[in-house]
């Protein structure tokens, strides 16, 4: 079965409509993006991009909050129907649980800027958002761009950047992707993650640690 799921309305469309607008006015909350190393010798980072992170857990910044609050709620809304196509995920996940990850980042790549190096979304790292418990992966892009998608190298798929898309996948290796680089068009998208577990659990962790 296709592991790649794309889901598409007009409330993703208005979250979507949400991001693009938060991301323009709140320009003090923008940093430069996680730069996730070299490839080999070559001076050109991974990764280059304006990011803002989110945290739908925390109340200090309340516009910040109400907008990851309903980002997390339209990818939980996605997650449930990608597990009525998948059930066996849950079946064969710890606690057969999974939660979005409330702490995840809005993400603006510039003309010429992007995720260039192949990757995926699990890792060993000692992080906040608990990198060994992603199961799955996901993209809302943000804006309609053309040539400016998300590439999977084992599938040979390209995802195509469309203003309101929501795309969840596998965090693990069996889909690796990068994003496609558009020399002339800006790309905005908010993207995270999908862990094993449930979300109360991890609130108590993140709050003893």
């Amino acid at each position: 079965m296709k592991l790649i799921g794309q889901y598409r309305n007009a409330g993703f469309e208005s979250v979507a409509d949400g991001v693009m607008d938060f991301f323009n006015r709140r320009e003090d909350l923008q940093r430069p993006g996680v730069t996730f190393g070299y490839d080999g010798n070559e001076a050109e980072p991974a990764k280059v991009s304006t990011d803002i992170s989110l945290v739908a857990i925390s109340r200090s910044d309340p516009e910040s909050f109400a907008l990851a609050d309903v980002i997390v709620w339209a990818v939980s809304a996605g997650l449930e129907h990608y597990l009525q196509e998948r059930s066996l995920f849950l079946e064969v996940c710890p606690d057969q649980e999974l939660f979005v990850m409330p702490i995840f980042n809005l993400q603006r790549y510039a003309p010429g800027e992007g995720f260039r190096q192949w990757h995926c979304d699990w890792t060993i790292s000692d992080e906040a958002t608990e990198p060994m418990h992603r199961v799955l992966a996901w993209i809302l892009y943000s804006d309609s761009v053309e040539e400016a998608g998300t590439e999977f190298h084992w599938q040979k798929h390209h995802e195509v950047a469309e203003r309101g898309k929501l795309v969840i996948f596998p965090a693990s290796p069996s889909h690796i992707h990068r994003g496609q680089v558009n020399n002339e068009l800006s790309k905005t998208i908010a993207t995270g993650w999908i862990n094993a577990g449930s979300r109360e659990n991890f609130i108590k962790r993140l709050a003893r640690s």
